[in-house]
């Protein structure tokens, strides 16, 4: 049955929008820019260590690679055509226990990425991807998520522009609303109903009336479509959070602009240096992830989007003056239909 009330919050709200139908007015601003630029692909000269600047076929493993490894959950790739048994022992011999995190390892905006509990989902993810290389890692549950924007300004100073908190996605039982009442009253998972029924521990507490005041996770991944509200946190941004994004960002060869997704203990972890985790890094395609806050408003939502698209076609401007130029329409042709071949 279609809930009407959830359809108009969710088109009246512009941070449920679908991705292509709120960037419209960002396509026609990229337009402006790349005339301004003479160059159509521009932002390709920026981060050489990523492919195409990290706009798609940037490995995350390559990446996390080059840093500290007290920072990186405990990863592992692994090839889609692998039985999942072997890609689970693989994990395990590594000191990754269940549950774990599964994602594509070139993908982009949280897609196919999944908790696996069992051996019985990991068969089942594997069924329904359409990834051939795929990343494994430890699952950290430290309770603060966060996606950190950062680049080198024109000056080289290192700036972060946006961080983004995320509060996962629960619903809380009244002691008279079934579990699936409540999903189907949530405005950011009702639209998911029929995938959450089929998760095992949902499935088994599907029809039962959940009590009063009991609070249930819906969604541990950190992904605004299945959920998750994104939080404008720029208020926390602190000298000592400036100071150990740019120290560990240096010892990447070739980083220019991008966004670090990561999980934190404490808000005092950046300050100790621990009780952190990276758990992934993109680039030229990440998103000020502050500006889905639900008390943002769309002017300021653009404003700012507008704001890092100039940022991006400036350090672009200063990239090919110094001699490193963008990928050729061919080149980028060629790796789109390549990465195409790999979903």
């Amino acid at each position: 049955m279609i809930n009407f009330k959830h359809l108009y919050k969710r088109w009246v709200n512009y941070e449920f929008w679908p991705y292509g139908f709120f960037y419209v007015p960002a396509y026609f601003y990229y337009f402006i820019l790349a005339l301004k630029a003479r160059s159509l692909l521009y932002f390709t000269a920026l981060n050489p260590v990523m492919r195409f600047g990290g706009t798609f076929l940037s490995s995350k493993e390559q990446l996390l690679k080059q840093l500290p490894p007290q920072y990186l959950p405990k990863s592992i790739c692994v090839d889609l055509q692998e039985a999942p048994e072997r890609m689970l022992h693989k994990a395990v011999s590594s000191g990754i226990e269940l549950p774990l995190i599964i994602k594509p390892d070139n993908a982009e905006r949280g897609k196919g990425v999944e908790k696996i509990e069992s051996l019985k989902e990991l068969e089942h993810y594997c069924s329904q991807s359409k990834y051939k290389k795929l990343l494994v890692q430890e699952y950290i549950d430290y309770p603060i998520e966060l996606g950190l924007l950062f680049y080198w300004d024109l000056e080289g100073k290192p700036q972060i522009s946006s961080l983004g908190t995320k509060a996962f996605c629960t619903v809380t039982g009244d002691g008279k609303s079934t579990f699936e009442k409540l999903i189907r009253n949530h405005p950011r998972v009702a639209h998911r109903a029929k995938f959450l029924r089929n998760k095992k521990d949902f499935s088994l507490r599907w029809d039962e009336i959940i009590p009063k005041g009991e609070e249930i996770l819906v969604e541990p991944i950190g992904n605004h479509n299945r959920g998750t509200t994104f939080l404008d946190g720029r208020d926390k941004i602190t000298k000592a959070m400036l100071d150990w994004t740019s120290g560990l960002l240096k010892q990447i060869q070739g980083f220019d602009y991008g966004r670090i997704d990561l999980k934190i203990k404490d808000w005092g972890a950046f300050e100790k240096k621990e009780g952190i985790k990276i758990l992934e890094i993109n680039g030229v395609n990440s998103e000020p992830i502050h500006i889905y806050d639900p008390n943002y408003s769309l002017f300021k939502a653009y404003k700012d989007l507008f704001f890092h698209m100039r940022i991006i076609q400036q350090l672009s401007l200063k990239k090919i003056k110094h001699n490193q130029h963008p990928s050729s329409i061919k080149e980028f042709q060629k790796g789109y239909f390549q990465y195409l071949l790999t979903k």
